[in-house]
């Protein structure tokens, strides 16, 4: 199997299955009980919580676990919801998590406004400037691009944003960005960021809100009073744990094999791009090296997802949480057309892709899309 579809969900390492089991066994008890085992568990959940923490250079922030990184956006959306005349600012480019609350916001009365993105997906700073005010209450601006990669100057966007309103509040969803790119959130100047486990080799169902020491945030989930009173329910204690093992196992790759993976991409990419009817709109020095798209054009990219799956190649046409819809509302921000759209695909990379698995790969790549290309007439 070779398995290029890891910016949807990454394969959990062996140490980190292992971890995970051996917590499930032995450390299971609630880690709001009194006795000793229960505050065993709570001390395991605060190591993984400074892990974690540690990993991002967060030193004047606090850390939430949450079911999900989904969870995590909803929750800081709407914390800030209730300001009366107030506007929310967001990006053309958010994650469904995030761009369907902004969504919901603006059918619930609120103003919400989007800002455009350039031809090379990033989000427009001139245009961006012009959507803040005084009355902006709170921005949402991605690190990385789920679908191409793209990365965001956030420290430059919380620059411009706070110089016209300083008391806003700037979340960015961090998911694409935590470790796959160098994040030290003392800089970057954001209020609350979100990351995500399953994406960087740990287990579904944990993710994590960051947020700035001092910022009040409201229990979305109110209960028990877990999580300092922040997000009540029992905590998963394995699943955090499992968490904190794989960002401690990919925070030190990311210093070791960042070039590795850059150099992956750009070997398959240089290869792609021999293709005659392949277009691609996301290859930049500057995007995350862990995604990379692109259009075979004349080409279905569901046909040819389904196409490669038979071969055990599994690639995605764009973001898994979205590709079931029509239509693609990033790419056509950034001037797509309809048949750039309908046949682009997307590949995304993990620390244990090997050279190997992509020569193979782009065997079945070229085969694929000639044979339809000739079954179609396409290829005259």
């Amino acid at each position: 199997m070779i398995y290029l579809d890891n910016a949807s969900t990454t394969k959990m390492y062996d140490e980190v299955i292992e971890e995970y089991n051996n917590i499930s066994k032995n450390n299971f008890f609630n880690a709001s009980a009194l006795y000793n085992k229960g505050l065993e568990s709570k001390n395991l959940i605060n190591k993984s919580r400074n892990t974690i923490l540690n990993s991002l250079g967060a030193t004047n922030f606090d850390l939430v676990f949450t079911g999900s990184a989904t969870e995590a956006n909803n929750m800081a959306i709407y914390n800030f919801s209730n300001r009366k005349n107030k506007n929310f600012v967001f990006s053309m480019a958010e994650h469904p998590s995030v761009f369907n609350v902004a969504k919901d916001l603006q059918n619930k009365g609120i103003e919400v406004r989007f800002a455009k993105l350039t031809k090379e997906g990033v989000v427009d700073k001139e245009h961006f400037k012009t959507l803040i005010d005084e009355n902006t209450c709170f921005v949402s601006i991605m690190n990385v691009c789920n679908e191409t990669g793209a990365v965001n100057d956030i420290k430059e966007l919380v620059k411009i944003a706070k110089s016209i309103n300083k008391s806003l509040i700037f979340h960015s969803d961090g998911v694409q960005a935590f470790l796959k790119i160098p994040v030290n959130l003392d800089n970057l100047g954001v209020d609350i960021y979100t990351i995500s486990s399953h994406k960087v080799n740990g287990p579904k169902g944990v993710g994590a809100l960051i947020v700035r020491k001092g910022l009040n945030i409201n229990p979305y989930i109110i209960g028990g009073g877990q999580e300092n009173n922040k997000r009540s329910g029992t905590e998963n204690v394995a699943g955090i744990c499992a968490f904190g093992k794989a960002v401690s196992i990919n925070f030190l790759k990311l210093k070791s094999d960042y070039d590795k993976i850059r150099n992956l991409k750009k070997f398959f990419y240089n290869e792609l791009k021999n293709i005659k009817n392949f277009v691609c709109y996301t290859y930049n020095e500057s995007f995350s090296p862990f995604i990379l798209e692109g259009s075979f054009l004349g080409v279905k990219a569901e046909t040819m997802l389904h196409m490669l799956e038979e071969y055990g190649i599994f690639i995605s046409n764009g973001s898994a949480c979205s590709s079931k819809k029509q239509g693609n509302r990033i790419l056509e921000s950034m001037g797509l057309n309809f048949a750039e759209i309908e046949s682009s695909v997307r590949f995304s990379f993990d620390y244990d892709t090997k050279i190997d698995d992509l020569k193979y790969a782009l065997e079945y790549i070229k085969k694929v899309n000639e044979n339809y290309l000739k079954i179609t007439n396409k290829g005259k």
